[in-house]
Protein backbone atom coordinates (compact mmCIF):
# COMPACT_ATOMS: atom_id res chain seq x y z
CA UNK A 1 0.00 0.00 0.00
CA UNK A 2 1.28 3.44 -0.88
CA UNK A 3 0.42 6.64 0.93
CA UNK A 4 1.67 8.82 -1.93
CA UNK A 5 -0.92 11.29 -3.23
CA UNK A 6 -0.74 13.97 -5.91
CA UNK A 7 -0.63 17.72 -5.31
CA UNK A 8 -4.27 18.43 -6.32
CA UNK A 9 -5.47 15.82 -3.80
CA UNK A 10 -3.19 17.26 -1.11
CA UNK A 11 -4.48 20.77 -1.80
CA UNK A 12 -8.09 19.63 -1.69
CA UNK A 13 -7.66 17.71 1.56
CA UNK A 14 -5.69 20.39 3.39
CA UNK A 15 -8.06 23.15 2.28
CA UNK A 16 -11.08 21.08 3.35
CA UNK A 17 -9.56 20.92 6.84
CA UNK A 18 -8.53 24.58 6.93
CA UNK A 19 -11.96 25.77 5.75
CA UNK A 20 -13.98 23.54 8.10
CA UNK A 21 -15.59 25.62 10.85
CA UNK A 22 -14.73 22.95 13.43
CA UNK A 23 -11.01 23.57 12.92
CA UNK A 24 -10.84 27.35 12.51
CA UNK A 25 -7.94 28.85 14.42
CA UNK A 26 -6.26 25.50 15.03
CA UNK A 27 -2.83 24.38 13.89
CA UNK A 28 -2.65 23.98 10.10
CA UNK A 29 0.57 22.03 10.01
CA UNK A 30 3.63 21.10 12.04
CA UNK A 31 7.27 20.91 11.05
CA UNK A 32 9.74 18.27 12.23
CA UNK A 33 13.31 18.15 10.96
CA UNK A 34 14.15 15.43 8.43
CA UNK A 35 17.17 14.46 10.52
CA UNK A 36 14.88 13.67 13.46
CA UNK A 37 12.65 11.52 11.23
CA UNK A 38 15.78 9.73 10.01
CA UNK A 39 16.80 8.89 13.59
CA UNK A 40 13.31 7.48 14.20
CA UNK A 41 13.33 5.52 10.91
CA UNK A 42 16.79 4.08 11.59
CA UNK A 43 15.63 2.31 14.75
CA UNK A 44 15.63 -1.48 14.60
CA UNK A 45 12.26 -2.87 13.56
CA UNK A 46 10.69 0.33 12.26
CA UNK A 47 8.63 -0.32 9.11
CA UNK A 48 6.29 2.69 9.31
CA UNK A 49 5.48 5.75 11.39
CA UNK A 50 2.32 6.66 13.28
CA UNK A 51 1.36 10.26 13.96
CA UNK A 52 -0.80 11.08 16.96
CA UNK A 53 -2.55 14.39 17.42
CA UNK A 54 -1.58 15.98 20.72
CA UNK A 55 -1.87 19.19 22.73
CA UNK A 56 1.20 21.13 23.87
CA UNK A 57 0.44 24.15 26.05
CA UNK A 58 -3.00 24.44 24.48
CA UNK A 59 -1.76 24.18 20.88
CA UNK A 60 -2.60 21.27 18.56
CA UNK A 61 0.57 19.38 17.63
CA UNK A 62 1.74 15.86 16.87
CA UNK A 63 3.64 13.00 18.46
CA UNK A 64 5.31 10.57 16.04
CA UNK A 65 6.44 7.01 16.82
CA UNK A 66 7.89 4.15 14.85
CA UNK A 67 5.68 1.18 14.04
CA UNK A 68 6.89 -2.43 13.87
CA UNK A 69 5.94 -5.18 11.40
CA UNK A 70 3.03 -6.29 13.60
CA UNK A 71 1.52 -2.79 13.54
CA UNK A 72 2.49 -1.95 17.11
CA UNK A 73 3.99 1.34 18.26
CA UNK A 74 7.65 1.29 19.21
CA UNK A 75 7.45 3.34 22.40
CA UNK A 76 10.77 2.32 23.94
CA UNK A 77 12.79 4.22 21.36
CA UNK A 78 12.80 7.63 19.73
CA UNK A 79 9.53 9.55 19.93
CA UNK A 80 9.19 12.80 17.98
CA UNK A 81 7.38 15.82 19.38
CA UNK A 82 7.94 19.54 19.90
CA UNK A 83 6.95 20.14 16.28
CA UNK A 84 6.95 23.73 15.08
CA UNK A 85 3.30 24.73 14.52
CA UNK A 86 1.72 26.82 11.80
CA UNK A 87 0.32 29.33 12.52
CA UNK A 88 3.45 30.77 14.14
CA UNK A 89 6.07 29.03 11.95
CA UNK A 90 4.49 28.80 8.46
CA UNK A 91 5.72 28.34 4.90
CA UNK A 92 5.43 31.46 2.77
CA UNK A 93 4.72 29.98 -0.70
CA UNK A 94 3.07 26.60 -0.16
CA UNK A 95 -0.18 25.91 -2.05
CA UNK A 96 -1.24 23.75 0.88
Amino acid sequence: MSNIINLPTAISQTHDYQNDARFQGLTKSVRIEASDYQVLLNQAGVVAVRTYFAIDNGILTTVVVGVDSTGEDITQGVILGDALPCPFICPINSPL
